[in-house]
């Protein structure tokens, strides 16, 4: 018995570290998978070089509180940010960028992402689209059911204001092409 035990307790306990190491391994990449992934992608451009810079930065805010990453959001916004030039357009857009870039608490960064989503509107809205769409989505729910609407490159619902909690919650409202 003393054997059997001597060859069975370390089989046993082999296989009980190597099954909490793939359930780590699973955990690990859950935490790390992109929640903003679609299937397929607009490859939107713009005839104006600068619509499609802010653009392209305001996705990568979008990007980084679909997947609730406060840090990823501080730094596009610091990046849309120093992109903008000082001028009566830009005031507010600026000024929400450079709040968004202080703010550690992504509830609060999807606060001011409606502020945002709002002049990112403004600033494309005369732009020339040359090729691609953007989605303008709403989702009901936000802010206390009193809905909040983003900008997307991808006709799937990733919802910003709620990140894997709600992720699909929302709907296409219009299309700009």
């Amino acid at each position: 018995m003393k054997k059997f035990c001597s060859i069975v307790f370390p089989v046993i306990l082999a296989l009980m570290i190597s099954c909490n190491k793939d359930k780590k391994a699973d955990t690990l990449k859950d935490e790390v998978a992109d929640l903003n992934q679609t299937d397929s992608r607009s490859e939107v451009e713009f005839s104006d070089k600068n619509a499609q810079e802010i653009y392209n930065t305001y996705l990568d805010i979008k990007a980084g509180l679909v997947n609730s990453d406060a840090e990823a959001v501080r730094k596009s916004s610091k990046k849309l940010e120093g992109m903008l030039e000082d001028s009566k357009e830009n005031k507010q857009l600026k000024a929400t960028s450079k709040l968004l870039s202080l703010t550690k608490d992504i509830k609060k960064q999807r606060d001011f992402f409606v502020t945002i989503t709002d002049e990112v509107d403004n600033a494309i809205s005369n732009a020339q689209i040359t090729s691609g769409e953007v989605y303008k989505q709403y989702c009901p729910m936000a802010f206390d059911g009193s809905g909040g609407y983003w900008l997307s490159d991808s006709e799937e619902i990733r919802n910003p204001y709620f990140g894997k909690k709600m992720l699909k919650c929302g709907s296409v409202k219009e299309v700009f092409k």
